[in-house]
């Protein structure tokens, strides 16, 4: 009599290990996951820190219409700056002197009080020298800034001389520590606000000694570039050259 083969249907036989490799290599794909995520959220952080950075103040644009508020603290010397760019002012002004120059730094964060008691002194100047009084205004406004359109209340600009020749003029230009500073500077976040024959642009007359901050990668296009920050601001942001923070700022 013949006899009928029975067949089993086994499950092939998986290779040891199979399992935990494809979790290690979930968990190596969700680590590496976390870490593209956590860099873009830190590069986005970065980019919306140094746009805060980038806030335009000229006779223009005023202060109180941007909605900016400084975070001020104390750089030295009893005076204080916003505290994005304070440790990175004591680096420049640290490695310029190593380099055998004496930056002297004159002017930091003025508040609103301060700047109309330069203005109307200016005004008061003018005014004892014989000018019309229903003019000194305008004229006073060609060298200090009206309150509410000097950076100095943002507190992200700085007024530095030589300390050996400390004059606030065009030859200020000339020092060791201007000509340092302006080829270094843009490393350290800052530009030179006020350049020599862009007054039409910036609306403030060649300042050699005022320098203002404005992050490293903008600082850097700025430098590059050549231009000042209302060109920039016209390429990069918007047509007025403005850009407004809202109260969380």
């Amino acid at each position: 009599m013949a006899q009928t083969m029975q067949t089993e249907n086994r499950p092939a036989p998986r290779r040891k290990g199979y399992g935990s490799a494809l979790k290690y290599l979930g968990a190596l794909l969700a680590v590496a996951l976390l870490v593209f995520v956590g860099a873009r959220l830190k590069g986005w952080q970065e980019q919306r820190l140094e746009s805060r950075t980038v806030v335009l103040v000229n006779p223009w644009n005023y202060m109180d219409d941007t909605g900016y508020k400084p975070h001020l603290t104390n750089v030295g010397g009893g005076m204080k700056l916003d505290r994005s760019c304070a440790a990175k002012l004591k680096s420049m002004l640290a490695d310029c002197r190593a380099a055998g120059y004496e930056p002297l730094l004159l002017s930091a964060y003025r508040d609103r009080e301060e700047q109309e008691q330069l203005f109307a002194q200016q005004v008061q100047r003018l005014i004892d020298g014989g000018a019309d009084a229903e003019q000194a205004e305008d004229l006073a406004a060609e060298t200090v800034a009206r309150p509410g359109s000097s950076e100095h209340e943002l507190g992200l600009a700085v007024d530095i001389v030589d300390g050996t020749h400390p004059a606030t003029d065009d030859t200020q230009e000339r020092t060791g520590t201007q000509q340092w500073l302006r080829e270094n500077a843009w490393r350290y976040g800052f530009i030179l606000r006020y350049p020599e024959d862009a007054s039409d642009l910036t609306g403030a007359p060649y300042e050699p000694w005022h320098y203002r901050y404005v992050g490293e990668d903008t600082a850097w296009q700025i430098y590059s570039l050549g231009i000042t920050l209302e060109e920039y601001s016209s390429l990069f942001y918007n047509e007025e050259a403005e850009i407004v923070f809202d109260e969380a700022e």
